[in-house]
């Protein structure tokens, strides 16, 4: 089966969206572990939890709408 050179290259751009969005979501995995084991249950750990997930999210949307580097 042979591709077009877009095809080709939308391939390639989504194979590279996807590694961003596996890397991250590995990294705020990680960063999270962290956060839980080094800081004690408060609400301010919780806020920044919470708002370690909107920066995934919003990344996520900004791969979406204007792909990435």
């Amino acid at each position: 089966m042979a591709f077009t050179i877009e095809e080709e290259a939308k391939r390639f751009i989504e194979q590279k969206r996807v590694q961003f969005i596996q890397g991250l979501e590995d990294a705020s995995k990680d960063l999270k572990h962290y956060i839980n084991d080094n800081l004690h249950n408060s609400d301010e750990r919780d806020y920044a939890i919470k708002a370690l997930k909107e920066a995934v999210l919003w990344c996520r949307s900004c791969t979406e709408k204007h792909g990435i580097k």
